[in-house]
This record gives structure tokens, C-alpha cells and sequence, in this order.
């Protein structure tokens, strides 16, 4: 079991399923918007119960709990197929008119602006060993960034300073990417497909994105006024 290497970050019982399933959320839309449906991929994602209990925390969560999990064992192979399909054409390619996976092509911004995303996570000391063909301001590599992020301030800080400065990193990035052009690319998302999957996971990523920027700031006070109180 993994524990938090910061005890100094004690959270009150408000805050530990959010800190316990906030990764696995991100984790999870890094695997679904940045890589094509597979039956081991559905399969780890619809059978591990930290996983299923993070995404009740939401309605789209659950949409799509109750998708993968009310699949017959025989159309699985199919329905995987099927999906994958569907993530070609949402995802890859510019399939679909006015639907863009990238920050830069959705808010109208210069292919330079690239550069912009690549600094804030050279800034923070991240480094993608990218699979395919993914820009750095791509929905699942960003998704990734806030993952890598939580993993490091709760696991691998070395000291609740560090811890801090790894959250104000995740709150800055929220609001001034994430939080500006994800909310369209999900509604964008919902009106050019019809797939449980996707429409899951568009609802659970508009409703998550402003639930953890919350969060993010009502722990980061609360953290604030127990130090300042010693």
C-alpha cells in the first residue's frame, strides 16, 4: 500500500476520498482520451474497486460504470472494436469538424503555442516519453500532467513545502488551461457522438475539472491557516 511521504499534510476526513481518488481520475482520462479502448484496458478499469469508487463520485462516472460493467463477457471483443473505431474518429485525424483534442486548435492559438504548455512542464520538471504523435497541449497529455503532479505532492515530496508548491502548480494549471477550453471540448465531444464511453467520460470530465480546482483551494487554505496557527 502506498502511503504519503508528507505526514505534515494531514487531511481531515472531507478531504481523503477526493486525495484518494483524484489520481485515479486522472489516470483515467489520460488512458481513454490518449489511447485507443482495448479489452485489457476496459477490463483493468471496470474490475479495480478504487477505480470504480473515484468514479462514483461522479453522474458521468457513473454512466459510464454502469456501461462497462452491464457489458455481456461475449460482445465485449465488440464493443471494444467498436469503441476503438469511435476513438479514431473523435481523436485522431480531424474526423470530425470543430472537434479538436488540443488546447492550441480549440482556443484558435498558433501552433507556437505549444511551446507555451511545453514550459510550464519543463517548469515543474516533467518530461513525456510520448507514444505516438501527441502535442503537449493534447486533452490527455495535460490530463496526464495533473496525475503526474498528484503523484509527486503526495508520494515523492520531500517536504510539505515541496508538497505545496506541487499543489499551486495543479491550481494554476486548472485555471488558466484546463478549466479554459476543456468545458468546450467535452460539449463539443457530446454533439459528435453517441458512444457510452465517450459521453461518459465528457460528463465526468466537465463536472470533475471545477470539483478538484475547489478542492484544490479549500485543502490549500486549510493547510495555510494550520500553519499559520502554529
Amino acid at each position: 500500500m502506498t502511503v504519503m511521504t508528507i505526514p505534515s499534510l494531514d487531511a481531515s476526513e472531507a478531504f481523503k476520498r477526493w486525495l484518494e481518488s483524484r489520481g485515479f481520475v486522472y489516470q483515467l482520462f489520460t488512458d481513454f482520451f490518449g489511447r485507443r479502448p482495448t479489452l485489457s484496458l476496459i477490463a483493468q478499469w471496470s474490475s479495480n474497486w478504487q477505480i470504480v469508487a473515484a468514479a462514483e463520485m461522479l453522474e458521468g462516472g457513473r454512466e459510464l460504470k454502469r456501461y462497462l460493467h452491464d457489458q455481456n463477457p461475449h460482445d465485449l471483443l465488440k464493443v471494444c472494436e467498436r469503441e476503438a473505431a469511435e476513438y479514431d474518429r473523435l481523436m485522431r485525424g480531424g474526423g470530425v469538424i470543430g472537434l479538436k483534442p488540443r488546447e492550441a486548435a480549440l482556443l484558435g492559438e498558433a501552433e507556437e503555442f505549444c511551446n507555451v504548455i511545453a514550459d510550464v512542464y519543463a517548469s515543474a520538471g516533467i518530461v513525456f516519453k510520448k507514444c505516438g504523435d501527441e502535442a503537449d497541449d493534447h486533452i490527455a497529455i495535460e490530463l496526464e500532467f495533473m496525475a503526474v503532479l498528484h503523484d509527486r505532492m503526495l508520494y515523492n515530496s520531500f517536504s510539505a513545502q515541496s508538497a505545496m508548491e506541487q499543489l499551486r502548480t495543479q491550481e494554476s494549471f486548472l485555471k488558466e488551461h484546463l478549466l479554459i477550453w476543456a468545458p468546450e471540448f467535452c460539449e463539443r465531444l457530446r454533439s459528435a457522438t453517441d458512444s457510452p464511453l465517450y459521453l461518459g467520460l465528457s460528463r465526468m470530465l466537465e463536472e470533475f475539472l471545477p470539483y478538484d480546482l475547489h478542492m484544490l483551494g479549500s485543502w490549500k487554505a486549510a493547510l495555510e491557516s494550520t500553519a499559520a496557527a502554529m
